[in-house]
């Protein structure tokens, strides 16, 4: 939550500072993990016989992140620098307070506590499984459809025709992916505040999307592009091989004429064939070195 790492422990802390900061990780994964319950039960609760549970459940998470931004406060070398740092993470703890003079429709708010998932997946990574930019993009998104479903459902609840749960994730869905049917639209001045920035989380979300993708076709093209490579390198050396061999054999003629083994015209007639071989492998038209060869055959 408190550093770039993921971890609670922030740069200058001593030794026993950071075993200390450590022992908060696991609860604040579990607390984490259990935002998404509460919400459920927050918002299926007012007026039934969960309202008590739900309001238990906030008092926990809320007391919770409380007295572990007073831990890290006091455990971090210089607090108002961890306090300038973590802005963000103490205005939602002031904003989520249990202070009566919010109103209603200021309990979504709530919903940026999912944001302490994101805080701690550098921890997931390390102890749960690998995150990678995909995998991130498509956490992100399911944290925003999930958490702007919940706050539009419930600033709308007033309404008519007043969405349910799947209802308003629907429209927090087609809000980011920018499809916008216009089946669920806001109609108070929180669920008009509460579009803009779905608006633009939908742009942020297809920009990591993109940037996670488009290294995989990269890695996909570069691969094709090595294999055509070494097959192009591989008949390369096949031909190789083989001009040396004809080469070889060309050499031997040679040294057959120069030794008188065997007839000239014998000879020079492999030669000639060993000579058309050669050039068919690099390109040339054989015929008249063939003829010619033939030729000198007949006049010895």
């Amino acid at each position: 939550m408190y550093h770039v790492q993921g971890t609670h422990v922030v740069p200058g802390m001593s030794e026993i500072q950071a075993r200390r900061a450590r022992a908060w990780e696991k609860p604040a994964m579990v607390a984490a993990l259990l935002v998404i319950p509460y919400l459920l039960v927050n918002f299926y609760a007012p007026g039934g016989r969960w309202e008590a549970v739900a309001d238990a459940f906030y008092l926990l998470l809320w007391g919770f992140f409380v007295v572990e931004a007073a831990a890290m406060i006091w455990l971090a070398p210089d607090n108002w620098e961890w306090v300038r740092h973590n802005a963000l993470d103490v205005a939602i703890i002031l904003a989520t307070a249990p202070i009566s003079v919010w109103p209603r429709e200021f309990e979504v708010v709530q919903v940026l506590w999912l944001l302490r998932l994101l805080d701690l997946l550098p921890l997931f990574h390390r102890r749960l499984f690998r995150i990678t930019v995909i995998r991130f993009a498509f956490i992100l998104w399911s944290l925003t459809i999930f958490g702007g479903g919940i706050a539009f459902a419930t600033l709308e609840s007033t309404q008519e025709e007043a969405p349910g749960l799947l209802e308003g994730i629907y429209w927090a869905n087609t809000t980011v992916s920018t499809v916008g049917y216009g089946d669920w639209l806001p109609h108070t001045v929180a669920s008009v505040l509460l579009t803009i920035p779905m608006q633009a989380m939908g742009v942020v979300l297809g920009a990591i999307l993109v940037a996670g993708i488009l290294p995989k076709f990269d890695r996909e093209f570069a691969r094709g592009f090595s294999a055509a490579v070494a097959q192009q390198v591989t008949s390369i050396a096949t031909d190789v091989d083989e001009t040396e061999e004809n080469v070889e054999d060309i050499e031997a003629d040679v040294e057959a004429i120069a030794h008188g083994e065997v007839a000239q015209d014998r000879v020079l007639a492999q030669m000639a064939r060993d000579l058309s071989a050669l050039k068919r492998h690099v390109g040339v038209d054989a015929g008249p070195a063939a003829t010619s060869g033939a030729a000198a055959g007949r006049t010895s």
